[in-house]
């Protein structure tokens, strides 16, 4: 898109409005929960004030009239609140919020390359200035060639400028903005990416029209808005095309639409802002990469040019010297990009207190969030990924979780009950711990619901501890819940956020008090690109199991070894754990050189690898199998060594569910 001062806007651009959106309506968002919770504060107002007219500006900027109209309204009615012509009521904050709800929903069509104002409500996209001048005035004539539309209707335009009309380039820009507003604007001639230059006037454009099919189906129906809509316009004709000419726009004609399906939130993820010191740093170590890379080149040179033994010998002490700071210098690279990939938490948890208002008022019940960590840094692939199973959490904890006003107060407890959601870093650990102060699991409940399903026998049933029967939530479709509600039911998506941290390389555990509350807790890595690791050997095949999961290195004996409950157990200080041939769970042969067992789990499950070697800690690059193998049970991708071979890295939950890869 081109605007009326010749600057054309790009895909980065288009993204970099999306990402700055996002933070700008977070901001709006946020200050009308805080006025909801602790009525008017000038700082929140102000803050909120200049983010509407930050995103008014950025959006005329851009172009997009229906998004800055929006605004300007939002804008004004933030204004009345801060000067006091308007007393703030919860009418009040519920308008606001439905406001920013309007917004995110045009920002959202924006970023499908859908027409912001042309799928706007009428009662939120007010007409543009060149609209409303049209329609005092009309300067357009028209000539419609009549024909009926079936379905989503794609019609011809094309327009004449008149001659003594100033700036026609402008003029046929404002034209494609007008029509923009009521439709799908496909393809224009001449593009608009070279109107600054164009000095014609006429142009062409193909409009995809649904607006006249909602009405009478025909051309007629179109004529009136969008003439309207033009100004300065001497001449339109409109043809509705056949499916014969449907064709894709030539290679010359300006596509609008971005990439279609994309959504506000996925296309502000895909932008991560690098402060310019850190960019100013990895300019420097790529400056040094590059003189290393000289310097050895050089080295290499001299070696094979000498003879003398003692000119080699300073050579290869020159080159390991060279190669040591090539070491220092790729670790430091290695650092910077995955600090520069990392964002503050902040950025997943800002979209929940909103969710949790609104759960809890949908419930009928008192609810407040309270975030802390929130500057805990994360990959940001992770984050996109955390997204769902702590949405199913919240869910959880406030439907199912928190009890309602009256059973509160009949327990001695605050009517307002609470969600908390803390985040920190744990030995290379994300730990994310959402925890509600409600009424907790029932565990006798759980344990006879699982029995009613044939999840558990009635011996396991009477071996079960309570932290295992509290386990039971995680099992597919499990739910204690009575009844089915709207929000959620307790268990009912628990199985998929186990799956969800597990496709992570991570874990969730539930710990839980009757009357008091319960913690859910999850362990996620840092990253997925880079992990540190165990290497071991066992057989032929070199294994890398994920560092953060390894508890403990046992060497194996006689008598640390024990057959119980028709199972290899590995005892060691008082406990029975389960204990697994590494080379046996991937369906090959039994080594014999196993010396060594390997205790992986997190929190209370636990279970030990037989291994026949160890190899030692180290940094490794996961990479994944790709499409040709997909997803392999109990891995999770693979690494090359430093010396090629390969190693597979395995997945440990696969193995605290005791199942078999084979």
């Amino acid at each position: 898109m081109t605007n009326d001062l010749g600057w054309s806007m790009t895909e980065d651009d288009r993204q970099l409005f999306l990402a700055e959106a996002d933070e700008l309506v977070q901001v709006l968002e946020s200050g009308a929960l805080a006025m909801e919770q602790g009525g008017i504060a000038d700082e929140t107002l102000q803050a909120m004030f200049r983010a509407a007219h930050t995103l008014k500006g950025n959006a005329g900027l851009i172009g997009e009239q229906g998004l800055a109209e929006h605004m300007h309204r939002l804008e004004a009615g933030l204004d009345d609140l801060r000067s006091g012509r308007v007393a703030l009521t919860p009418a009040m904050v519920q308008q606001v919020l439905s406001g920013i709800d309007t917004m995110r929903d045009l920002l959202a069509r924006f970023a499908r390359g859908e027409s912001p104002a042309a799928a706007g409500a009428p009662e939120t996209t007010a007409p543009a200035p060149a609209q409303a001048a049209a329609e005092a005035a009309p300067l357009v004539t028209t000539s419609v060639e009549q024909g009926p539309l079936a379905g989503q209707g794609r019609i011809e335009i094309r327009l004449k400028v008149a001659d003594d009309c100033p700036m026609p380039a402008v003029r046929i820009f404002q034209a494609y903005q007008a029509l923009s507003r009521v439709g799908r604007l496909e393809a224009s001639e001449p593009a608009q990416e070279t109107l600054a230059q164009y000095q014609g006037r006429t142009a062409k454009a193909m409009l995809t029209y649904e607006r006249a099919i909602a009405r009478d189906g025909s051309l007629a129906a179109a004529r009136e808005e969008i003439a309207a809509s033009l100004e300065g316009v001497e001449e339109i004709t409109l043809e509705s095309l056949a499916e014969e000419r449907m064709a894709a726009p030539s290679a010359q004609q300006s596509q609008a639409g971005g990439n279609g399906g994309e959504t506000l939130e996925s296309a502000a993820a895909q932008t991560v802002r690098v402060r310019v010191d850190v960019l100013d740093h990895l300019m420097n170590l790529v400056g040094e990469l590059v003189l290393d890379r000289t310097r050895v080149a050089d080295l290499i040179g001299h070696l094979e040019g000498h003879g003398k033994e003692q000119d080699q010998e300073e050579i290869r002490q020159e080159l390991s010297r060279t190669s040591v700071h090539l070491g220092r210098v790729t670790l430091d690279l290695q650092e910077t990009i995955m600090k520069a990939r990392m964002l503050p938490i902040e950025h997943l948890f800002r979209r929940f207190p909103r969710l949790v208002r609104d759960l809890g008022q949908k419930a009928g019940k008192r609810v407040q969030l309270e975030m802390s960590g929130l500057d805990t840094e994360l990959d940001r692939m992770v984050m996109d990924e955390l997204g769902d199973p702590l949405t199913h959490l919240l869910r959880n904890a406030v439907d199912h979780g928190v009890e309602r006003p009256e059973v509160r107060r009949a327990a001695g407890k605050p009517e307002t009950g609470k969600v908390m959601l803390r985040a920190g870093t744990e030995e290379g650990y994300v730990v994310i711990e959402l925890a509600d102060d409600g009424g907790g699991i029932d565990v006798d409940r759980v344990r006879q619901v699982a029995l009613q399903r044939g999840v558990i026998t009635p011996e396991q049933a009477e071996r079960l501890t309570e932290h295992e029967a509290e386990d039971l939530i995680f099992a597919p479709g499990f739910s204690t819940a009575a009844e089915v509600t709207e929000i959620s039911g307790r268990g009912v998506g628990l199985d998929a956020v186990r799956s969800s941290l597990e496709r992570l390389s991570g874990m969730v555990e539930v710990a839980s008090e009757r009357g008091v509350g319960t913690t859910f807790r999850l362990r996620i890595p840092l990253t997925l690109a880079i992990m540190r690791a165990l290497l071991v050997r066992t057989g032929e095949e070199i294994y890398a199991l994920p560092l953060g999961a390894v508890r403990q290195i046992v060497k194996l004996a006689g008598d640390n070894v024990q057959q119980a409950y028709g199972r290899t157990l590995l005892a060691d200080r008082g406990q029975l754990i389960p204990l697994h041939g590494l080379a046996t769970l991937f369906g090959g042969a039994d080594p014999t050189d196993e010396t060594f067992a390997v205790v992986v789990g997190g929190g209370r499950q636990q279970v030990a690898l037989r291994v026949g070697s160890l190899l030692g800690e180290q940094e490794i690059v996961l990479k994944s199998f790709g499409d040709f193998l997909g997803a392999v049970p109990g891995l999770t991708g693979a690494t090359i060594l430093g010396d090629g071979q390969l190693a597979l890295v395995t997945d440990v939950r696969f193995f605290l569910q005791g199942k078999d890869a084979s």
